[in-house]
């Protein structure tokens, strides 16, 4: 009788915030496609059931698909209805805090209230999150954390101060997490992907300066299933930021190394911009 080979899942249960869209979507689109059951979560019930359908055409070996309809920036809600569904659920081995949102536009045109925003929704609710689930995790023994942050996270960019004041407490987030955390069998990684394909930059479009469209438009926005495959393949390196796409290492490396140069190459671009109008 011939040998019937299956497909070892990377993770048992993933726990996805900002999952019904984008590239936290296209990671459980990998993941269930391996075998791995997902939890998503996000605020629009009508989106995370459009999800929980489209991923359960693709799931394999049992995986099972759960939504949760959940504001992450509320810590009361975070306590109590992340913690009921982790009870039924059980433990997540991987923990993917994507939930995000970005406003590009003018330091002058940015409203106190909508960075405040941005502030609670991209940090304060990847603390919420973290503080649910990082005693669960090293109660079971250990796991994986992803916290996504952004190039902007890396590299201040014309127009995003807001966003990338967020991105950047991420990534400091990440790195004392990481060494806090490390004698606790939990692994934590940041993902910084560069401009990808996804509703939240459609959204971007609508207040972005030319500024700003000019200095991102020198690299290729990339799908969320690249973004996807390239963070699944770095979770099992060793890296701990990981940057997907040629541009972006490029990028960072770059300002790693010639912070003078990156600078001269955007203060051209907005020259170049302002002279037009």
């Amino acid at each position: 009788m011939p040998r019937i080979l299956t497909r070892t899942p990377m993770f048992k249960l993933a726990l996805l915030t900002g999952g019904s869209s984008g590239i936290g979507l296209a990671v459980a689109r990998e993941l269930v496609k391996s075998g791995s059951s997902v939890i998503l979560v996000a605020r629009r019930p009508e989106v995370l059931a459009e999800a929980k359908a489209s991923l359960e055409k693709d799931s394999s070996n049992g995986a099972r698909v759960r939504i949760l309809v959940l504001d992450v920036s509320d810590p009361e809600a975070v306590d109590r209805d992340l913690i009921k569904c982790l009870d039924e659920a059980g433990t997540p081995d991987l923990l993917y805090n994507g939930a995000g949102i970005t406003y590009p536009n003018h330091f002058e045109s940015i409203p106190g209230d909508i960075f405040r925003r941005i502030m609670d929704i991209n940090l304060g609710g990847t603390w919420n999150i973290l503080s649910a689930v990082i005693p669960r995790m090293k109660a079971a023994g250990g796991g994986t954390v992803v916290n996504v942050s952004s190039m902007s996270g890396l590299l201040g960019t014309y127009g995003y101060t807001a966003y990338a004041a967020s991105k950047f407490a991420q990534v400091g987030l990440s790195q004392s997490l990481r060494n806090e955390m490390k004698p606790d069998g939990i692994d934590v990684r940041v993902l910084c992907p560069s401009d990808t394909d996804t509703p939240q930059l459609i959204e971007e479009e609508k207040t972005k300066p030319d500024e700003t469209r000019k200095i991102t438009g020198n690299a290729k926005v990339m799908t969320p299933e690249f973004v996807a495959r390239t963070l699944l393949k770095g979770l099992r390196g060793r890296q701990f930021i990981i940057i997907p796409g040629f541009m972006g290492k490029v990028g960072w490396l770059a300002y790693r190394f010639f912070p003078w140069l990156v600078h001269f190459v955007f203060d051209n671009d907005v020259r170049s911009v302002r002279s037009r109008n």
